[in-house]
């Protein structure tokens, strides 16, 4: 919850993690994601009618890069997160995400994406592999050769 409110709160906006106890009845036990984009409302639970599909991949990112000081694994792989992002959240959740990504304890990140942003900042941690494919490829790899 800490990391989360701390990533929310770097991007201007406020977050939270609760787990809501539903006593003996652990089926009931929920992992709740409370978030709040805009100054003038209140938080509210995370879910698919009150947040935008923007607002929701913002969400779940923070909260995969909040896990990633709790967790190990060899690497991570995100797949088109930033697909539902407007550019300005896109910009934020890339700079949350190669910061954490460079950090001395971090494991190699893969972003899989079809497009990315001008003019984002990597840090020198950071490698970018761009890979084209289609049948226009074959004469974009005649251009390149000729280069």
């Amino acid at each position: 919850n800490d990391n989360f409110k701390t990533n929310f709160a770097s991007i201007g906006c406020a977050g939270e993690v609760k787990l809501h106890d539903a006593g003996d009845r652990f089926e009931e036990w929920e992992l709740q994601i409370w978030v709040k984009f805009r100054a003038v409302t209140d938080m509210h639970i995370l879910d698919a009618h009150r947040q935008s599909g923007g607002e929701r991949s913002v969400s779940t990112m923070l909260y995969l890069i909040s896990l990633q000081e709790l967790t190990s694994a060899p690497f991570r792989v995100v797949d088109e997160i930033n697909q539902g992002m407007d550019p300005i959240n896109e910009r934020k959740i890339f700079k949350r995400m190669t910061k954490a990504a460079s950090s001395s304890e971090a494991t190699q990140t893969f972003l899989l994406t079809p497009k990315l942003l001008n003019n984002l900042q990597y840090t020198e941690d950071c490698t970018v592999l761009c890979i084209f494919n289609g049948p226009w490829i074959v004469e974009m790899a005649k251009r390149w050769r000729e280069m």
